[in-house]
């Protein structure tokens, strides 16, 4: 009878140090792929139809064509400097671009909707739509301004689906102040070196936090 207790004890130790042993190991876990990434390019809507958020000042500034390119190459070289994901940009996000709006002459839609047919065109998972909503150009020089730079701009994360996309917004505004209109800005004007800087440098640091606060 004692034999038995024993043989069983033993039974039941080994299978308990097997149980251990599969309990120990970590079970893999499924890897989630990696989201396609695309940029629209930068656009200004004139009219509420083209608007995803927000209202259009009543004495909106038109931003040129020139503009709106320096601000693709900068937002798209900061995108490539300071995260470490791939872009679909460029020709690809200009063409799908360009055939959305042919179909949205046909078959009208809104905003979300045609944003999102371009992401659907690219083939891209998230795409990340900026728009200018007002532009103020800095006139004068670095060192003394008679209109300070002033930009409002919209950052948009949209995630692509054929059913619910979803969007995530980033607003930047800002025109630049004296210090001894605002001490707060006190950090800024001290980076800015003191300097009166442009619209589009203006621009630049609004592209900045949206990465940030958009997670890219």
């Amino acid at each position: 009878m004692q034999k038995t207790f024993r043989h069983t004890g033993l039974i039941l130790c080994v299978l308990g140090l097997f149980l251990i042993a599969g309990c120990g190991k970590s079970k893999t876990t499924a890897q989630l792929p990696p989201l396609t990434m695309g940029v629209a390019m930068f656009t200004q809507p004139t009219n509420t139809g083209e608007l995803l958020a927000g209202y259009i000042p009543s004495d909106q500034f038109r931003v040129s064509p020139e503009t709106l390119d320096t601000l693709n190459a900068d937002f798209e070289k900061l995108l490539l400097t300071e995260t470490k994901r791939i872009y679909l940009r460029g020709a690809a996000a200009r063409q799908c671009f360009e055939i959305t709006t042919a179909q949205r002459s046909e078959d009208p839609v809104n905003a979300l909707q045609f944003w999102n047919q371009v992401g659907l065109c690219m083939k891209v998972d998230v795409l990340i739509i900026p728009q200018v909503i007002d532009w103020t150009p800095r006139q004068g020089g670095e060192m003394g301004a008679f209109q300070s730079a002033g930009v409002n701009m919209d950052f948009y994360a949209l995630r692509v689906s054929a059913n619910e996309p979803s969007l995530s917004r980033f607003h930047f505004e800002e025109t630049q102040e004296s210090l001894s209109a605002n001490l707060l800005n006190i950090d800024k004007w001290f980076q800015r070196k003191g300097k009166w800087i442009t619209a589009e440098q203006l621009a630049e640091e609004g592209m900045r936090q949206a990465i940030t606060e958009l997670g890219l």
